[in-house]
């Protein structure tokens, strides 16, 4: 029912009035984020691809500096659909954001005359070397109007020779910014569909034109050099590195593909267990340092790790053909696959996610197993006609709820959803008809999760609850503005030890099992 106000002139009035659950949309924990170093692309930021072309039209494939681009086709080869990649490079000063060591490819084209004048600057769009395979090729002058054609031109390596594309063409352009239809910077820079993915242009000087000739970009840098573990990690101030991912809105699977500096592994832990805005919501995957033995592996986390109950670590490296490789970007590719074949609830590891690879960088023996398993860390394990496959499920957090990793990344998955779905009632009355509903919503939830084998138990009542009213909301709390849903669930576990007992009989005696007569 609306306020009286409205009751000041006779009339029909109708309203939506609320009642019981609202349906929520539940969040994923499907997607991953790489934080790593590329020839080309958007840096200082974020940026979403969707599939192993997308990253290389975006970041490039450049496999011999650095693992980003490897672990991204790796994460999109076990499954992985959704990865969020934040490039990086080196600064000097990792608190401004504008001190990056990378630099853009750049040309200046003049108008050819014998005392030159500098008429266009043209700037790769992205930081990085790949801008340097890039020329730019003014054509088709036409006298009468000023209008001349553009190329961009790319050198690729064809079996083992150059060759040159043309990627792209932007005819009819002018120098003149009077000219709304045709100004290069407008088409070039800005338009909303012909806008070049390659190169951004300013013009030095509007009543020239530049010469008809080609001209190779030149001086784009990575910016890698002296790189160091603080560009890896960011800063909260310039949202660089880890921070960049502060406005994503799903729950993640981040990892640092094949940086294992104990400053940067600690540097992700720290992100994903105290940085409010991602707290408690994603999951650090991990590498352990390359050609270590397990002893090895084993002191590293004892001696440098955190137990939070937020990451997972693998062990060992993994070859395919000739290359070492880290594991942790196939292994955010497993959650991806699990969680869209049998659910975020369901373990990612066993015989059902055999590893595309030819060897292990360390191959691990039983009493390996037995020496990392309870620390939390999980092995990448080689059984005959099986194939390689991760053989552990566990976190660092072994000694309490979260020691697995598929009952943490669950919780992390209803804690967002509730977050999402939950901010309807910010601002409503915190009373009982509010607290009725807000009860109804996640039992909702969780009620759909129990549907699909998500819970312990075998009915609602053994698999959850869900409270909100007088008992969770007494008057001192509802001074103060609060109102509390206190929610339970009996997380199903893994079966990590699986045995069977084998019972010896006579004949004529009577087994432990009741006889299918009697059953």
């Amino acid at each position: 029912m609306a306020g009286n106000e409205r009751y000041r002139f006779p009339g029909v009035f109708t309203s939506e009035v609320p009642i019981g659950a609202e349906p929520l949309q539940p969040a994923s924990g499907a997607a991953a984020a790489f934080i790593g170093t590329a020839e080309w692309g958007p840096m200082n930021e974020y940026t979403l691809v969707t599939s192993w072309a997308d990253f290389v039209r975006l970041f490039g494939n450049d496999f011999d500096n650095g693992y980003l681009a490897l672990g991204a086709r790796d994460f999109f080869r076990m499954g992985g659909q959704r990865l969020y990649v934040v490039r990086t490079c080196h600064y000097s000063d990792i608190t401004d954001r504008t001190t990056l060591t990378a630099v853009k490819a750049t040309a200046t084209l003049d108008d050819g005359e014998v005392e030159p004048t500098d008429v266009l600057t043209v700037d790769a769009k992205y930081y990085g070397s790949l801008g340097n395979d890039l020329s730019v090729k003014i054509c088709n002058y036409d006298v009468e109007d000023g209008f001349f054609d553009l190329e961009v031109i790319r050198s690729v390596n064809v079996g083992g020779s150059t060759k040159t594309r043309l990627v792209e063409r932007f005819q009819d352009m002018s120098t003149d910014s009077t000219d709304t239809e045709n100004f290069i910077e407008d088409i070039v820079n800005d338009h909303l569909t012909k806008a070049s993915i390659h190169i951004r242009v300013t013009v030095l000087d509007e009543a020239k034109v530049p010469e008809e000739a080609t001209t190779a970009l030149t001086t784009g840098d990575d910016g890698l050099t002296s790189i160091a573990d603080t560009d890896y990690i960011g800063d909260d101030a310039s949202d660089t590195g880890l921070y960049a991912l502060d406005k994503v809105g799903e729950p993640l699977s981040i990892c640092h593909p094949g940086i294992t500096t104990a400053a940067v592994l600690v540097g992700g832990q720290s992100y994903v267990n105290a940085h409010a805005p991602r707290k408690g919501i994603d999951i650090y995957v991990m590498d352990l340092p390359l050609a270590g033995t397990p002893q090895e592996a084993h002191a590293f986390v004892a001696d440098n790790l955190q137990s939070n109950g937020n990451e997972a670590v693998y062990y060992p490296w993994v070859v395919e053909g000739v290359t070492e490789k880290p594991v942790a970007p196939y292994m955010c590719g497993i959650y991806a696959w699990n969680d869209y074949e049998r659910g975020v609830w369901a373990a990612p590891a066993g015989l059902n996610f055999p590893l595309p690879i030819t060897e292990l960088d360390y191959e691990c023996s039983l009493g390996d197993g037995q020496l990392l398993n309870p620390r939390g860390i999980n092995v990448i394990a080689h059984f005959p006609f099986e194939g390689f496959v991760p053989w552990g499920v566990r976190t660092l957090d072994v000694h309490t709820h979260f020691r697995y990793l598929n009952v943490r990344r669950f919780v992390n998955v209803i804690k967002k959803t509730l977050q999402d779905g939950g901010l309807q009632f910010v601002f409503e009355l915190n009373a009982p008809a509010t607290w009725r509903r807000v009860e109804d919503t996640a039992r909702m939830l969780l009620m759909m999760y129990h549907s699909l084998g998500a819970f312990a138990g075998q009915t609602p009542e053994e698999s959850f609850y869900a409270q909100c009213d007088e008992t969770t909301n007494p008057p001192e709390l509802i001074e103060q503005g609060i109102l509390t849903c206190v929610v339970g669930i009996a997380a199903v576990k893994p079966a990590e030890f699986v045995e069977f007992e084998i019972q010896m009989f006579n004949v004529g005696d009577l087994p432990l099992a009741s006889s299918p007569q009697e059953s």
